[in-house]
């Protein structure tokens, strides 16, 4: 039985937030969805979302046959919540959550002897689409890695810098946790004499390399090498996307086209859904079938930043967008 995206969602949001493995029924047993024994349709949606689930589920009634209960045990409750909370935002064509395992690789790299070979295993997972931009976007996360680079350890400089060469570090969040000391270090370093120690060479160039990162999103001011207090959002600045309030204004063929910002995150939504289904961006266009009036001019501006920055995954572009109109 085929399910449109909408009924999904109507289903899936409510139970997610009411149960989703957040109840415990009995001992050791933890109720995913509960549907009204007498609404088969909505029974015949949840057995068929659980259909494809990764882990052993069951299913009974209630104590007074009013209800349906799908439930897992205590040992596949995380992978559980884990999925459901996947799959709502893969159905809605939204960022897709960071997993339990990934957040561990993250906090161990911060304090781990070999940083760097931590950093190029996030590098690669991102290289063949497992993770993607703003992989590193918890705002403990990113204040733990600026500390430790004032530790001024050579490895662990390359292994932020392969960090932000990946997009993985959100860089609004960064901006936000970028303190002037961050800057500074940044600044001495590059400005150091030449080493003539390789290792110590090596930070020097991966120093100047974020320095130059910084530059291009504008984290740190060209004029007086600080921070960039002028701004609030480096993705829309470096998106070229001016928010105020609720509006979105999107250079448009040489115009300055504005849209609501639910409108400009639908269209984004709208693709990304599209994606995740396996579809290629380039057959996308104003006649698919799932365009709509609304979305086709913020569609157009994608379209084109998307096309101009072919040194970025399109689902990185995606999330940059995304993020350059958070508050």
């Amino acid at each position: 039985m085929d399910f449109d995206d909408q009924a999904l969602l109507q289903f899936l949001r409510p139970q997610i937030r009411d149960f989703g493995g957040q109840i415990e029924i009995d001992d050791g047993l933890w109720t995913l969805f509960a549907v009204e024994a007498s609404d088969e349709p909505a029974n015949a949606l949840a057995r068929s979302l659980l259909s494809t689930a990764p882990f052993a589920y069951d299913s009974g009634t209630s104590a007074d046959d009013r209800w349906t209960l799908y439930y897992v045990e205590t040992a596949h409750r995380l992978q559980a919540v884990e999925w459901l909370e996947e799959l709502s935002k893969v159905i809605a064509g939204e960022i897709r959550p960071v997993t339990a395992l990934h957040r561990v690789v993250v906090q161990e790299l911060v304090s781990s002897a070999k940083p760097h070979r931590l950093a190029q295993e996030l590098a690669e997972l991102h290289t063949r689409g497992v993770i993607g931009a703003g992989t590193v976007r918890r705002l403990e996360d990113v204040r733990s890695l600026l500390d430790r680079l004032h530790q001024c350890e050579p490895l662990f400089f390359s292994a932020f810098l392969t960090l932000l060469r990946h997009q993985l570090i959100d860089m609004l969040v960064l901006h936000r946790q970028l303190l002037p000391e961050d800057v500074a270090l940044k600044n001495e370093i590059v400005k150091g004499g030449i080493s003539r120690d390789p290792f110590l060479q090596s930070r020097q160039d991966a120093a100047a390399e974020i320095r130059t990162i910084y530059l291009r999103f504008q984290l740190i001011n060209p004029i007086d090498q600080h921070k960039n207090t002028a701004i609030a959002n480096p993705y829309a600045v470096h998106l070229e996307i001016v928010v105020a309030g609720d509006e979105v204004t999107l250079p448009i063929d040489g115009n300055a086209i504005a849209v609501r910002r639910e409108i400009f995150l639908r269209a984004i939504h709208s693709i990304r859904r599209n994606l995740y289904r396996g579809e290629h961006f380039s057959s996308f266009d104003t006649q698919s079938p799932w365009m709509t009036r609304e979305i086709a001019y913020p569609f157009r501006f994608i379209k084109q930043r998307v096309g101009s920055r072919e040194d970025l995954e399109v689902m990185d572009t995606l999330y940059m967008l995304e993020r350059a109109v958070s508050a």
